[in-house]
């Protein structure tokens, strides 16, 4: 999949230098006249990276950097703001709004180009590992469903098949006893789904001794639930 780079810069022949440098690299470029547009195409066309000017009308380069980084979908694109600035103050305030890097101008295409694949290999290693995280999460998920769930949903199910196995004349003895097995065991489901909703600073634990693979800790929920009932 080709990478898309936002190039944002209130100067056209700034744009047309870096979409003719960039593009022949095999580039997608997405040009942008000020930090305003360059927001919008931001949200709509989600670079891999972003090259913004800082001096620009309607909105600069900083206050575009820190919509960016502020924004869920958008906070780990890489950002390099291009100026004519060069003071170490600038530099600063630069990094410090969360521009990943900062090129001065005038530059060079080597520089320009080294910074560039810099940014878009790290860019693709958060998306690599924001991956990771979100499969690991699923897993965890899945995990602790399956193990808090299962035993009575379990016992519910072989007590039903207990009940359908009894002829008329047992069933009407033996089923009180079975349906409150299988009520008790309905609200143990119920009670694990509310203390998954309480969860507010979800951590983890083993799920076996020894073992890498990890479970929600549901117990801190379960203690506030019974907190509440009492």
């Amino acid at each position: 999949m080709t990478e898309k780079i936002l190039v944002v810069d209130d100067d056209p022949y700034i744009r047309i230098i870096l979409q003719k440098r960039l593009s022949t690299r095999g580039y997608e470029i997405i040009p942008a006249e000020n930090g305003e547009e360059g927001w919008q195409k931001a949200k709509s066309e989600m670079p891999d990276l972003i090259v913004s000017d800082w001096m620009m009308p309607k909105m600069d380069g900083l206050e575009f950097c820190k919509k960016v980084k502020t924004d869920e979908r958008l906070r780990y694109t890489y950002f390099v703001l291009l100026t004519a600035k060069d003071t170490q103050d600038d530099r600063i305030e630069g990094i410090e709004t969360g521009a990943d890097d900062y090129l001065t101008k005038p530059f060079n295409d080597k520089d320009l180009l080294t910074r560039i694949k810099a940014g878009l290999r790290i860019n693709n290693l958060q998306k690599e590992l924001a991956a990771l995280q979100h499969q690991k999460a699923i897993t965890e998920l899945a995990i602790t469903l399956g193990h808090e769930i299962n035993n009575p949903l379990g016992i519910m199910m072989l007590t039903l098949q207990v009940i359908q196995r009894k002829g008329d004349n047992q069933l009407l003895a033996g089923v009180r006893k079975e349906l409150e097995i299988c009520i008790h065991n309905g609200k143990r489901v119920a009670e694990i789904v509310k203390r998954l909703a309480r969860l507010e600073d979800p951590h983890l634990v083993p799920y076996l001794k020894n073992s890498d693979t990890e479970m929600l800790d549901l117990s801190q929920a379960q203690s506030a639930s019974s907190e509440e009932t009492s």
